[in-house]
This record gives structure tokens, sequence and C-alpha cells, in this order.
């Protein structure tokens, strides 16, 4: 089974719906073959504008579009969306309520040899502190098709990151795709975790398993508008959660505002950490987000 982007399928899934929708147009800052927008292009190339390495004008731009009444998307690596264009992303955006979905590839702490520029293990916290944002972080193939849907049903303006990682359809989590869905039954000791990690954390359950500790699991497709959890995970005693993320302003800190009372364990790079220039399995291992590290400690804390 070929594996892929999640940006590419998602950029697939869009090209699909745009047949039926000629609202939607396609901006890229000249990374289309890397970012998954070259799908849209090759289909409906008079609907696609290449803005070239000017991702505050693209921005701009797309705003403008969309006050238009278009559904402009924009491609890009999400360390340039949510940084090199932040202001733009504030104002035009956010501000102005405008529907533009912004795809951020490339996300999280693992760029592997691109390095820290090209790193963005704080983006959700960026993008989250702002007003009327929506925030996805799909996990799989499933999630990168549904969140087309779901981001064009709500018409806001919208993030959506994607990790750097191939995947296959074989990687699709148990469950249904939804804003938040149990890909394990909730459990006395359960995962709570976003995008590429809900990955990791699916792993790490199944070394759990192998030990005779049985968790439950928790996938957050959608970060913003956050679901209430209160109810959810009143019964759970023990909460892990597990993110390709810093551990401050991501995944935690939401789980953390909403349930004060509760203890949250962590996992996530470290909130010095801006990137570095490393294969995946070297980063993951000496930061302790192997699936077998998340495990390990797991076990170490409960014990």
């Amino acid at each position: 089974m070929s594996a892929a982007k999640l940006a590419d399928i998602l950029g697939l899934a869009l090209a699909d719906v745009a047949r039926d929708d000629p609202r939607v147009f396609v901006l890229d800052g000249d990374l289309a073959d890397s970012d998954g927008a070259m799908h849209f292009a090759e289909r409906y190339p008079e609907r696609f504008l290449m803005a070239g390495i000017a991702e505050q004008g693209m921005v701009s731009t797309a705003a403008g579009m969309a006050d238009s009444g278009l559904r402009p998307w924009v491609f890009s690596f999400a360390a340039f969306l949510c940084y090199r264009a932040l202001d733009q992303v504030r104002i035009c955006m956010s501000q102005s309520r405008q529907p533009v979905v912004l795809v951020g590839s490339h996300a999280g702490g693992l760029s592997g040899r691109n390095g820290k520029t090209h790193a963005a293990p704080n983006d959700l916290a960026v993008m989250m502190s702002l007003p009327g944002m929506a925030v996805f972080a799909p996990a799989d193939a499933a999630d990168a098709r549904y969140v087309v849907g779901k981001a064009l049903e709500l018409g806001a303006p919208s993030y959506i990151r994607t990790p750097r990682r191939l995947m296959t359809e074989s990687e699709n989590l148990p469950g249904i795709p939804a804003p938040h869905r149990w890909v394990l039954p909730r459990q006395a000791v359960t995962l709570v975790a976003c995008g590429l990690a809900s990955q990791w954390a699916f792993q790490a359950a199944q070394y759990l398993r192998d030990r005779g500790i049985v968790v439950g699991l928790m996938h957050c497709l959608q970060l913003k508008p956050f679901p209430d959890f209160e109810h959810e995970l009143a019964d759970v005693q023990h909460i892990f959660c597990i993110e390709d993320h810093s551990r401050f302003g991501g995944l935690a800190s939401l789980l953390a505002h909403q349930l004060p009372a509760r203890h949250i364990h962590a996992f996530g790079w470290s909130p010095e950490f801006s990137g570095k220039s490393a294969a995946d399995d070297v980063l993951l291992e000496r930061n302790g987000l192997t699936p077998q590290a998340i495990a390990d400690a797991i076990i170490r804390i409960l014990r």
C-alpha cells in the first residue's frame, strides 16, 4: 500500500470537493509539490494561484478573495504560515472573520534535515490564541478527508496542521472520523492525544497492553472550538496527554484549563525545544517521545 503525506491526501480530497463548489480556490507559497497543493493545481489551474515565497501577501490576498465570496485555501509549511505570516493571519483572517483555510504541512517538531527554521513545535499555541480561529490536527488519512468537509461547513478562519511523515491507509486509527472520538474505550487510565501523536499514543497503548495495562485513548481532531471533556473524562483516574507540540500552549494546556482540579501528565516537546536537524527516530528517542518510551514512563508514573 503506497504511503503519502496527509497534506497530499487532504489536497486530493479538496480537489474532489471543488468539482461541485466553484468558490474553492487554492493559493500556494512555492511548495505545491511538498505541501499537497499540486493535486488541486493539476485539476483546476484556473483556480490556483502560485503566490511565490511571499506568505504575508498570500494570506492577505486570500482574505480579500474570501471577502468577495470565494472560499480560498492557503497551503504552505506550518512554520511559514504560523510565524512569518502571523500579522496577516491575525488581522486579515482572525479579526476580520474571513473564512480562509490554512493548511500547514510539516507541522510539529519533526522537521527532518530541514532543521529548526522549518519546525513548528508551538504552532497550536499561536493559532489557538487567535479569536474566531478553528484549529484541527488530523491523525490519519480518514481524518484528512473528513476535515476538508468540516472546515468548509464551519465557514470560519481555520488552521489545519499536518505532519511531514508519510502514512498509509493501514495506519487509519479505529473509529469513524469526528471532531473527537474514542479510539480505544475509556478506562481508568486514559490517553488523550491529537495529530501525529495520536499514532504514538495508539502504539504506546499496545505496549502497555502487552504489559497487562489496558488504557483508553481519546483522539482530538478539532482543538478549537474545544469540546467539553469534563463529562467524557469524569471517571478517568489518570489522564496522560500526548502531543507533537510543546507541552505548553497545546492540548495539555487546553485540558489543564478545562479541568483545573485534575492532574494532566503531559508528553510533548520541551517548551525550550525549537527544533533540531535529525531523523525522526533520533529526535523522538532523545526527547522521550517514542511509543515505547511513553509507555515506560506511564508505567513508572502508575507505580
